[in-house]
């Protein structure tokens, strides 16, 4: 087989796993990417190989970078494609929409990290013999 259509195939695969988990999934990235199911699954099981313009629509529908799909980030990233096209989707915000979203995920941080210690001394308190 063709290492691009390997490739491609399996990139596929990859943003259905991340991008698209579980039951639906699959009819879920089809919609995304404007295709019937039956054609994703096809390209999804290397039955049908993935051109040049889908991989780029591909790439373009799901925000990812350019060759992406092709394998062109694989070597040394340690990004995955959803956080990639989390970095893409951030980079076209204004610089104040930037700051807004970055204290929301602080103050989303702080309280998750409160509820935790919370948990964590409750069952040390729970935890302890009684008596």
């Amino acid at each position: 087989m063709d290492p691009i259509r390997t490739i491609r195939s399996q990139r596929l695969q990859l943003l259905l796993a991340e991008q698209f988990p579980g039951r639906g999934g699959q009819a879920l990235l089809a919609r995304a990417l404007q295709r019937q199911t039956g054609y994703l699954s096809r390209c999804l099981s290397g039955d049908k190989a993935i051109g040049e313009a889908f991989a780029r629509h591909i790439e373009q529908a799901l925000h990812l970078p350019r060759y992406w799909l092709d394998g062109a980030h694989l070597e040394g990233s340690l990004l995955t494609a959803r956080q990639a096209a989390l970095l893409e989707r951030f980079d076209v915000l204004s610089p104040g929409q930037q700051a807004e979203v970055l204290e929301r995920l602080e103050r989303t941080r702080r309280r998750n990290q409160e509820i935790f210690e919370h948990l964590r001394e409750k069952l040390e308190l729970e935890a302890r013999p009684a008596g």
